[in-house]
């Protein structure tokens, strides 16, 4: 694309022409208090910044190559110039400006810096920039912290035309995310992240539960078939969060499934978890077996036990788990309340984009169980080089990209490393490009865990 002009408060930002090698040069280019910073050669002679330029206008409609020149609103002076390079090896844009000396110190690099940041994320749709700078030159690092890069490495450089060696410090830009509730329809808002708690209890007792707690967790899934509603309920005790703060989603077995079972299941479950009312009550499984043929029937009647609870206030929400569209139809078609939320396998390599879809054209919210697919994509090299590129683990990434496609994600780790991990997903954000790439990954990573395969005795 052809470069733009951009107007901030003080500068203009406007394409660099070959008529400006002898102000360039004169100017910043041949100062060598500017030039000992760059990353060529421009300084050498007026000749050496022309064809400095002229390269610089020759991609003058290029897709990975943008450049300014820097002039003061006030006097129509260039001072610098500066610019955005795409880097195939980082797979990210990198940032870079030179400004004369006399106007050093005015805070003009900051203002260039944050115009072709905007640039970036907002023309050129991207959410990661690299910045670098001389190690020596410690006012250009000023200048990217004031804009919001962070800090990464110190390495070796090498500069454009002869690969000569230098040392610069590595900085990077990442477009946060906002870590925004979902709202359920009937108003109730969820954490974007819950804790998973199956298995977690197995060798440590509540210990994992109270550290998921003191982390920051404070939506925490569990069910009867985990066997950890009682650890749960000492833990959520022990803990001393006040039990509104706590969203707490239990669910029943096929075995408890039907009116009469329903209502015993839900006051066992209370009992366990040592509370009054449960905020999020499920239907584990949609039937038993595969030669169950009453399921349907199942489902009416448990629904209905579902209503009257919901009714009552003992459920602040009632829902569903691995509830395909067939299943999800029974409710819908004989219900007075429809169910807020389907807790399904999602993860990047299983997507059942038809389930997602016609939950969202019901208002369900969709939940993510094995939302990382048992890390099966951990070691490909293809996703070992994207979470690279935003500074992250192929986790993050993984988890990230369910977030972005709005579903609400329960991972389950019992490691404090993991847990905290798992909630650290907000600072960064992925591109539409990579979205659409891990929205496409062919079928893997799947459980086997159908509803309507497997037998739940």
């Amino acid at each position: 694309m052809k470069n733009p002009v951009i107007e901030t408060e003080r500068l203009i930002l406007r394409p660099l022409t070959v008529e400006d090698a002898q102000t360039a040069f004169d100017s910043w280019t041949s100062d060598p208090e500017v030039a000992k910073y760059m990353r060529y050669y421009a300084h050498k002679s007026v000749d050496t910044t022309k064809e400095w330029l002229k390269s610089v206008v020759a991609n003058e409609n290029s897709d990975t190559s943008f450049d300014w020149g820097f002039v003061l609103c006030e006097s129509g002076e260039l001072v610098g110039s500066g610019g955005l390079y795409y880097d195939d090896e980082d797979g990210m844009f990198e940032i870079g400006y030179n400004f004369a000396k006399k106007v050093w110190g005015r805070g003009l690099a900051t203002e260039a810096a944050r115009a072709m940041i905007d640039f970036a994320f907002t023309t050129l749709h991207q959410t990661q920039l690299r910045g670098r700078h001389n190690i020596e030159n410690k006012a250009s690092g000023n200048v990217m912290k004031k804009c919001g890069f962070v800090y990464e490495r110190d390495c070796l450089d090498y500069m454009l035309e002869d690969h000569a060696e230098r040392t610069v410090s590595m900085y990077r830009l990442s477009k946060p995310g906002t870590p925004s509730n979902f709202i359920l329809n009937n108003g109730i808002e969820i954490p974007p992240i819950g804790f998973g708690s199956y298995r977690s209890t197995l060798n440590d007792g509540i210990a994992p539960i109270l550290q998921a707690l003191e982390l920051g967790y404070r939506y925490i899934d569990t069910a009867s078939f985990y066997k950890n509603e009682e650890d749960i309920g000492a833990a959520l005790e022990q803990s001393g969060i006040q039990r509104s703060e706590i969203f707490l989603a239990t669910k029943m077995w096929p075995t408890e499934m039907g009116y009469e079972e329903t209502m015993e299941a839900f006051a066992g479950s209370c009992r366990k978890l040592r509370t009054d009312y449960i905020d999020l009550y499920l239907i584990h499984w949609p039937k038993l077996n595969p030669s169950d043929l009453q399921w349907r029937q199942k489902i009416r009647d448990t629904w209905r036990a579902m209503e009257e609870l919901y009714e009552a206030g003992k459920c602040r929400a009632i829902g569903v788990c691995n509830f395909q569209p067939h299943h999800l139809q029974v409710i819908l078609d004989d219900c007075k309340v429809v169910p807020m939320v389907d807790q399904l396998e999602l993860h990047a390599g299983y997507i059942q984009q038809y389930t997602l879809d016609f939950c969202r054209a019901h208002g369900i919210v969709p939940q993510a169980w094995s939302p990382l697919g048992r890390m099966y994509f951990s070691e490909e090299p293809y996703l070992q080089k994207m979470a690279a590129q935003y500074g992250r683990p192929v986790s993050q990434l993984l988890l990230r990209f369910l977030n972005q496609s709005g579903i609400q994600i329960i991972p389950k780790s019992s490691h404090v490393d993991r847990m905290k991990e798992n909630l650290d997903i907000f600072g960064f954000t992925i591109n539409d490009e990579d979205m659409s790439f891990l929205s496409c990954l062919p079928q893997v990573g799947f459980s086997k865990e159908f509803p309507d395969w497997a037998t739940r005795g």
